[in-house]
């Protein structure tokens, strides 16, 4: 394995680490210079989104002191006179960029609307108050909120209250007062239900439908019985005609025929899968029984399936009883 020297390592691992930040430094300023050209065009949408995006990968005073002239310029006065104050609070009193950001704020405010939103007399206590995702407090009740000109939206609720939603348009400097409350009180009263009556005798439908499915695989298991026991005992006749083929075409000697040792061969199979079918149709004709008796209810008449053995093979019954 190679070895590296420690001031290689180094000089490795830092220009690992620097490689995504001066990628992102260099998407910072292409952003950066892209929303100057949109602003000077005009574009001032396009050049706040830009500017913003360029603060995001690489936060900078001077990206933010951009972004609020460019807020300031598309009118949104709110939001660039809080960017001011923003920007004023992080450059030092030798920056000279403090006193462009004083002087802004200091223009700005007059011309900021302001909403002061009160609940009224009557509205619950807990009410929550909504601006888009902006939730405002009960400590920001009767203050002078600072908006942006333009359309705004608040939407009040509170517990067992409908929500309600107020609309009101601010002009450039415009101070309002606003009251809001929610809306009409929401029953919690619930449908009165039928208590269940105790004279009922029917079963829940889930044991019924147990019982259904008990016999209905019983049923199926009997019917392979029924024909694994007829494969035994077609196959056990074949056996004893084999049987008397051998007992023609053998010998006391124990010399036969192609045909006697043909059907010798035929019997020893037809014997086992005489023997294999019985045991198979008597197994499962039981298990069908089995769950046709235990699947029956007793208002239902109750089936039941035998086997009845005799010298000739076997006998199967089926009988029901109500």
């Amino acid at each position: 394995m190679l070895r590296l020297s420690p001031a290689l390592s180094l000089a490795l691992a830092l220009s690992a680490w620097c490689a995504p930040a001066l990628a992102q430094e260099a998407a910072a300023d292409a952003l950066f210079d892209s929303a100057r050209a949109a602003m000077t065009k005009g574009d001032y949408a396009n050049a706040c989104e830009q500017f913003r995006a360029s603060d995001k990968l690489d936060p900078a005073v001077g990206t933010e002191l951009n972004l609020a002239e460019c807020e300031e310029k598309r009118g949104r006065l709110a939001s660039a006179w809080e960017l001011y104050r923003t920007v004023a609070d992080k450059l030092s009193e030798s920056d000279e960029r403090l006193g462009l950001a004083r002087s802004r704020i200091q223009a700005l405010a007059p011309r900021v609307p302001r909403v002061a939103l009160s609940l009224a007399a009557n509205a619950p206590k807990n009410c929550t108050i909504r601006a888009g995702s902006l939730e405002i407090g009960a400590a920001a009740l009767g203050v002078g909120l600072p908006l942006d000109p333009g359309a705004h939206e608040f939407v009040v609720s509170a517990p067992g209250f409908e929500s309600r939603a107020f609309q009101i348009q601010l002009a450039e400097g415009e101070a309002r007062a606003l009251e809001v409350e929610p809306g009409n009180a929401v029953s919690n009263l619930k449908p009165a239900t039928r208590p269940a009556s105790s004279s009922t005798t029917n079963p829940p439908a889930t044991t019924t439908g147990n019982h259904s499915s008990k016999r209905t695989l019983g049923f199926a298991l009997g019917g392979v019985g029924i024909v694994s026991l007829g494969v035994g005992a077609v196959s056990g006749a074949l056996m004893l005609n084999k049987k008397h083929t051998v007992a023609d075409e053998c010998h006391a000697d124990k010399s036969c025929s192609s045909a006697g040792l043909s059907a010798a061969q035929s019997g020893r199979t037809l014997e086992m899968i005489s023997n294999v079918a019985w045991i198979a149709g008597a197994a499962t004709l039981a298990a069908g029984a089995y769950f046709v008796l235990t699947g029956s209810s007793s208002a239902e008449p109750s089936t039941a399936l035998g086997l009845t053995p005799n010298p000739t093979g076997g006998q199967v019954s089926l009988s029901r009883s109500f």
